[in-house]
């Protein structure tokens, strides 16, 4: 199967070819030839206008419905959602009911590759409650890399500070999704003067700046008792910061020295407080939309390397826990189909040329995984943008869920087509 892309703009960063106009060959998965013009024969041509080549999205936050919650994502909408959105590697949290918690269920999740690869994120405690640990070894040795208190960050301080010393001796991450549930308990969006003016109850940032010192304390406790037992893989990951003291302390410490990482979801990079003065519940989320003081941080962290990689956020809700009251609707927004679109043009509007260190580079390295690399004899995999206004409509999204907060947003591009080995996706 030989697949021929004709005058390509190369946006892969990495590449040799960036920023020329080449034509791709690829032949049974592998790239055969790389050159300005290519005239050998082809099983499928790919030609079109405005065209320009990306590495593949790596996604590591996606919130997993199964089992349990079909009805809002089943595996082939999942797949045929990541694969629209050019994700084709993402990490799934141990948000299932019942929690996938046994060694089994992480070897079922990561046996569900095909199309896309999914990363099973494994859960902290049991039935993500925060009162019992799960088998953390036993999990680990079951394939798990990553692990988490559900979607959100474990309250239960001895808790918190013993997970930290049992998988500080495994090459690991452990994701927390900063939030100080004392703090943000019934709060609808951001405190500040949107929630004034709105009447809503706000979410602090202090609720997310207390969690990360929190937990920066602890890892720092752990490592200076971990008597040479710590593993140099072993990383706290800190998910969804949204503010600009967080930004600032995971800098300091970075600074310091101790294994953190760090993302940052692709709508808090767009939208601030000002765009819920209309109470959509597509845009309630939590974190909550911030500041444009908070989301210039954001942005700054990324460029000077604080902030590690940015996610989609993947949260599906049903459409009946979002057609309703502003305080009563569930937080959550989907974001697998519109993370490379809606983060070309945010960079684009800061003059920002570079993105695929956030989306790909960055995450295959948290990920541990290889990244797809544009070389002769090396495995052809990535995603074809085409340069084209689109308005994005509840009928063009794959996944089951529609709670899209870019329902009726024009985007600059549109991916055109996604190859994954000898597959090739047109849409």
């Amino acid at each position: 199967m030989r697949i021929l892309f004709k005058s390509v703009l190369i946006l892969d960063s990495s590449s040799a070819y960036y920023q020329q106009k080449v034509d791709l060959l690829a032949e049974n998965g592998f790239w055969k030839e790389i050159a300005p013009t290519i005239s050998s024969p082809a099983d499928t041509l790919v030609d079109g206008e405005n065209l320009s080549w990306h590495p593949s999205v790596i996604d590591l936050r996606v919130h997993h419905t199964l089992p349990g919650g079909e009805f809002k994502e089943d595996w082939n909408s999942l797949k045929s959602a990541a694969l629209r959105g050019g994700v084709l590697d993402l990490a799934l949290l141990p948000t299932g009911n019942p929690v996938p918690q046994q060694a089994e269920a992480i070897q079922f999740i990561a046996n569900q590759s095909t199309e896309v690869n999914f990363f099973p994120i494994a859960p902290l405690t049991l039935d993500n409650v925060g009162d019992n640990f799960t088998d953390l070894y036993d999990l680990y040795y079951a394939g798990a890399r990553w692990f988490s208190h559900g979607s959100g960050s474990l309250q239960n301080t001895d808790l918190m500070v013993k997970c930290l010393q049992y998988l500080q001796t495994l090459p690991v991450t452990l994701v927390s999704r900063p939030n100080t549930d004392g703090l943000s308990l019934y709060g609808q969006i951001h405190e500040g003067l949107q929630s004034t003016l709105m009447g809503l109850k706000g979410i602090p940032v202090l609720a997310e700046t207390l969690s990360i010192k929190r937990d920066l304390d602890l890892l720092r406790y752990v490592r200076t008792n971990s008597f040479g037992n710590g593993s140099e893989g072993f990383r706290l990951h800190f998910s969804c910061l949204s503010s600009k003291e967080s930004v600032e302390l995971i800098r300091q410490a970075k600074l310091e020295g101790l294994p953190v990482s760090a993302d940052v979801a692709i709508h808090q990079l767009i939208f601030t407080e000002e765009d819920l003065f209309d109470f959509d519940t597509n845009k309630k989320v939590n974190p909550p939309f911030r500041t444009k003081e908070d989301q210039d941080a954001l942005w700054v962290g990324l460029q000077d390397g604080t902030v590690d990689a940015i996610v989609s956020d993947h949260h599906p809700v049903e459409v009946e826990l979002k057609e309703i009251e502003f305080d009563q609707a569930s937080f959550g927004i989907i974001g697998l189909e519109t993370l490379l679109p809606a983060l070309l043009q945010a960079a684009t509007h800061r003059n920002i040329s570079s993105i695929d260190t956030w989306i790909h580079q960055g995450p295959a390295k948290l990920l541990g995984i290889n990244v797809s690399t544009l070389v002769e004899g090396q495995l052809a995999k990535g995603i074809l943008v085409a340069e084209k206004q689109v308005e994005y409509q509840p009928s063009m999204i794959v996944s089951k869920s529609k709670n899209s907060a870019f329902l009726n947003h024009t985007f600059d591009h549109q991916i055109f087509g996604v190859l994954n080995g000898s597959i090739y996706t047109s849409f």
